[in-house]
C-alpha cells in the first residue's frame, strides 16, 4: 500500500483507543474508536518523504510515527503523487488541493468535518491539522452526499468499493471505519450514521486501504 499521507493517531494509553470488528446494516465494518476527551490524545498527520510529489509505503510511514492507530488519508493523483485536498501538519499549510470535504482539528482542539468551497484557497489559520479528501458522508447530523458537487467524477472513485470512512459522535468519539464490501457513497453515509457519528467523510479506497492498531 503506497500513500502520499495517512491519518495517524499519536501514540496514547489502550483505554482511549480501542478497536473492533461488527456487522452494520449487514456489512463488516472494523472499526477504531478514540475518545478524544482525553488530553492525551493528538490527532495528526504523517506525509512521505519528500512529500508532496512523492510516495512511501504504509508500513513505513506507520513505522516512523509510531501511533496507536493510523489510516490511509486522502486521494492522490496517479501522475502527479500530489493529493487532491488541502493537508495542514502542525499549523502549517503543506498542500493546497482546493477540492473535498476536510476533517478539522483547530488550536483549541475542536474538531470538525466541512465541506470546502471547490477552487478557494483556505489559509486555515487557527488550525492545527487539517485533512482534506471525501466526499462528505454526514455534515450537521443528517446525510449529505453530493460528490459531484466536491469536483469528484472517476468512475473509479464514485461507483462502489470496499472503503474507509472517519466521522465522530457527539460525545467526542472518533471513529475510523474500514468497510469491508464494495458499498455506495450512500451506503458508506449509512453505515456511519449507524454507528452513532454526527458528522463524517470518506477517504481513499482501492489499492490504498490501510490500517494500523497496536
Amino acid at each position: 500500500m503506497i500513500l502520499t499521507a495517512a491519518l495517524l493517531l499519536a501514540h496514547v494509553g489502550s483505554a482511549h483507543v480501542s478497536m473492533a470488528t461488527q456487522e452494520v446494516l449487514g456489512t463488516p465494518v472494523r472499526c477504531i474508536t478514540v475518545n478524544l476527551n482525553e488530553p492525551s490524545v493528538r490527532l495528526g498527520i504523517v506525509l512521505a518523504n519528500g512529500f508532496p510529489g512523492s510516495d512511501e509505503p504504509f508500513e513505513s510511514m506507520v513505522a516512523r510515527a509510531n501511533p496507536a492507530a493510523a489510516v490511509n488519508g486522502a486521494y492522490f493523483s496517479k501522475d502527479t503523487l500530489f493529493p487532491i485536498g488541502d493537508i495542514v501538519v502542525d499549523g502549517k499549510l503543506e498542500h493546497s488541493g482546493r477540492m473535498g470535504t476536510a476533517l478539522t482539528i483547530s488550536d483549541s482542539g475542536a474538531i470538525d468535518i466541512e465541506r470546502v468551497q471547490r477552487h478557494k484557497t483556505y489559509l486555515w489559520k487557527g488550525y492545527k491539522t487539517v485533512l482534506a479528501c471525501g466526499p462528505a458522508l454526514m455534515l450537521d447530523g443528517n446525510i449529505d452526499v453530493q460528490f459531484e458537487l466536491e469536483g469528484f467524477r472517476d468512475p473509479h472513485v464514485t461507483g462502489t468499493a470496499a472503503r474507509m470512512a472517519v466521522g465522530y459522535t457527539p460525545k467526542r468519539k472518533l471513529i475510523m471505519a474500514l468497510i469491508e464490501r464494495a458499498v455506495s457513497f450512500q451506503e458508506e453515509a449509512k453505515i456511519m450514521q449507524a454507528l452513532g457519528c454526527i458528522e463524517a467523510m470518506n477517504l481513499d479506497a482501492g489499492a490504498s486501504l490501510a490500517m494500523a492498531y497496536g
